[in-house]
């Protein structure tokens, strides 16, 4: 009997021992920002026709364009020293950029048998029909163009990861 006596009061004692546990952990974050400024300059030149017409009136467009040697496009970033920059200025009703040193420089020679030639003529008068109108219009055009786009952007990023064990 005194056996189980000794035992009966160890039981207990393990029994209202308090357990403890510890939790850990780890976090980590990143962040960052970006601005980029790009550009395009480009410079284009060619011929166009259009025509507006019913079946009332025959159209007929031709444009040529021939250029002579020495005829040159020239885009380029930075002036003669090549010095070149963006000012950008952003307020809450809007921006604008200031730019200097961003040059187009276009010298277009236009040579013998360039040729740029419209007409309108009406159908024959039995096939003219009043119901289509009497009105036409025709062109041919060369074009020559330049555009500079700017554009800037910003971006901000960031990244939380957090683990427990």
């Amino acid at each position: 009997m005194l056996r189980s006596i000794a035992l009966a009061p160890l039981a207990l004692c393990l029994a209202a021992a308090p357990a403890y546990s510890q939790a850990q952990g780890q976090t980590s974050s990143t962040g960052g920002s970006k601005n980029t400024f790009s550009y395009t300059i480009q410079s284009t030149y060619g011929v166009t026709t259009t025509a507006n017409a019913n079946p009332n009136f025959i159209v007929d467009n031709e444009a040529i364009l021939l250029l002579k040697q020495g005829s040159f496009v020239t885009n380029k970033f930075g002036d003669d020293s090549g010095k070149a920059n963006a000012v950008f200025t952003a307020t809450p009703s809007g921006s604008s950029v200031n730019l200097e040193g961003i040059t187009g420089k276009n010298l277009l020679l236009i040579d013998d048998g360039t040729m740029f030639r419209s007409s309108i003529r009406s159908v024959d008068p039995k096939d003219f029909n009043p119901n289509y109108g009497t009105s036409a219009s025709a062109s041919a055009l060369g074009t020559h163009t330049s555009t500079l786009l700017v554009e800037k952007g910003e971006s901000t990023f960031s990244q939380s990861f957090a683990t427990s064990f």
